[in-house]
């Protein structure tokens, strides 16, 4: 940190309390957890859009839509960036595309307990499942179900089965009763003009050096290298880009 703090670089660090007293093994193990794309995903065909016509010079969500976008919320020690990156972009997408009348944060914590097919839950998920569910399923507001894995490190029973769709019979596990849910399609099935102009997940490869990352923009430092492979570690982390 101290060698960083002293050179010019593109990015700046701070020493964040947040991390003190945990490991670099604690850190990739619970604030991090977004699996690679299996290889059926990676093998799909990229959308081309032409957008040399109408790309702005810059973008920003927030200043677009003040009222729309949410805050960032902390996973906590549980690895489930590819759960809070679909969820935050759903909401905010779904407060964009309503006007400000469907407002609520999304729940985080039905993906990690219910969306448990071919997943690892707060050992990391595959954002593509994430998606499928919200499409297929759809999930009902923080409020109706509680995010409570940031705290034990564990995904839960899943309160909300499948059958409960079926039979119109959703309960709040926090005892809401808002038990309304929220759908949203894949991010391919929007237009192009709302392509450069919404919010949307991004996965990057975190390296150590990341967990000190305060502003500008990112790219790996290898200073850790020198001090053995145990110290120079790297892991894949998802996010919600606003602009």
């Amino acid at each position: 940190l101290e060698r960083m703090l002293h050179e010019r670089n593109s990015w700046t660090s701070a020493n964040y309390s947040t991390f003190w007293g945990k490991t670099l093994d604690e850190g990739f193990s619970y604030r991090l957890g977004t699996l690679l794309p299996e290889k059926s995903v990676k093998n799909m065909n990229e959308i081309l859009i032409e957008m040399s016509n109408f790309l702005p010079e810059s973008f920003d969500a927030r200043e677009r839509w003040p009222s729309f976008i949410h805050p960032v919320r902390d996973q906590g020690d549980c690895a489930s960036s590819w759960a809070f990156s679909t969820t935050a972009v759903s909401a905010d997408r779904l407060a964009i595309q309503s006007g400000g009348k469907f407002y609520n944060p999304l729940s985080v914590q039905q993906l990690l307990s219910c969306n448990q097919a071919r997943q690892r839950g707060c050992n990391g998920g595959y954002l593509d499942r994430a998606w499928w569910y919200i499409r297929k399923f759809g999930v009902v507001s923080d409020e109706c179900y509680t995010y409570t894995s940031g705290k034990t490190n564990q995904p839960g029973e899943c309160h909300i089965p499948r059958t409960a769709y079926l039979d119109g019979e959703i309960r709040c596990p926090s005892g809401s009763t808002d038990n309304r849910v929220y759908k949203m399609t894949p991010p391919y099935r929007i237009s192009t003009n709302v392509i450069i102009n919404n919010v949307f997940v991004a996965t990057f490869l975190v390296h150590e050096d990341f967990f000190m990352y305060k502003s500008g923009v990112y790219q790996h430092l290898p200073y850790a290298s020198d001090k053995g492979p145990a110290y120079a570690r790297s892991g894949y982390h998802s996010v919600r880009i606003l602009g």
